[in-house]
């Protein structure tokens, strides 16, 4: 059976849910957690932690008892992230910025998603583990030079000017670095400040391993092509992919996800 809910449903669901028990709250200053059972949906654990900078990290584990096809509204919060999955996979459509993609362990993906409207479809008693870097690139960046901020993606740059930045994609892999990194916020040791420190470095870590990954140009490039290029030009822009990437070429399954078509399109029109 695969159940289908909006953004609005999950909310009436969770709060019905915590009203009557089934939901534990736990907040510090730190970090707030909530985990519970909601019938008829499955198992659930959120952590948020406020870092500082512009930072956050959530997360995020959960494991459904059908199939779920989940409708998520317009987000205007333009958070800039980086999620990794450490178990299970979801497949995600991104109205108007990407075609249905796979998320899942081994590969990690760079986003803002503002005013993108996403439907989600999650796969029943599959255990699912998520860690997503959150940061706000006006706070995070705003120490750097002019010269350093340069050598970051221009989307990221102008998250710092603008306050309704261009929404992106990018799909990437998760390194051995990237995997050690999520381990120890996994098994973080501390409490305290002491612990807000440690976790602040592993998450700082992980972006500056993506933005390596980026300028080595092993980075998959962005997902971000309009709806309305015809196929003529999505197979110009596989062009100019393949000749970015010579020394660590994606795949005709990625590159189709890349520009927007379906790879069987793809191999027939090169």
């Amino acid at each position: 059976m695969t159940k289908i809910i909006t953004d609005a449903e999950w909310g009436r669901i969770v709060g019905r849910k915590s009203a009557n028990g089934n939901i534990f709250y736990k907040s510090s200053a730190l970090e707030t957690i909530y985990q519970g059972y909601l019938p008829d949906i499955g198992n659930e654990y959120d952590s948020y932690i406020k870092l500082r900078n512009g930072l956050n990290i959530c997360i995020y584990e959960c494991k459904f008892t059908d199939d779920l096809v989940w409708h998520k509204d317009i987000n205007d919060n333009y958070q800039f992230g980086l999620s990794f999955f450490l178990s299970g996979k979801v497949k995600i459509h991104r109205h108007g910025l990407t075609d249905e993609t796979e998320e899942l362990v081994g590969r990690y993906y760079s986003e803002c998603n503002g005013e993108i409207k996403e439907t989600e479809w999650w796969q029943a008693g599959e255990k699912i583990s998520r860690i997503y870097i959150g940061f706000k690139p006006q706070e995070f960046f705003q120490s750097f030079g002019e010269e350093l901020l340069q050598q970051i993606p221009v989307e990221m740059r102008q998250g710092m000017a603008n306050n309704r930045p261009q929404p992106y994609y990018y799909l990437g892999k998760t390194t051995r670095k990237m995997q050690q990194a999520l381990h120890e916020i996994l098994q973080c040791p501390y409490q305290g400040l002491m612990k807000q420190m440690y976790l602040e470095s592993r998450a700082v870590n992980l972006i500056a391993l993506h933005l390596q990954q980026f300028q080595d140009n092993s980075f998959c490039q962005k997902n971000s092509f309009p709806k309305s290029l015809s196929d003529v030009e999505r197979i110009h822009q596989a062009k100019e992919i393949l000749l970015r990437n010579l020394e660590n070429p994606p795949s005709l399954v990625e590159l189709a996800q890349l520009v927007g078509l379906n790879d069987f399109k793809l191999k027939a029109l090169v």
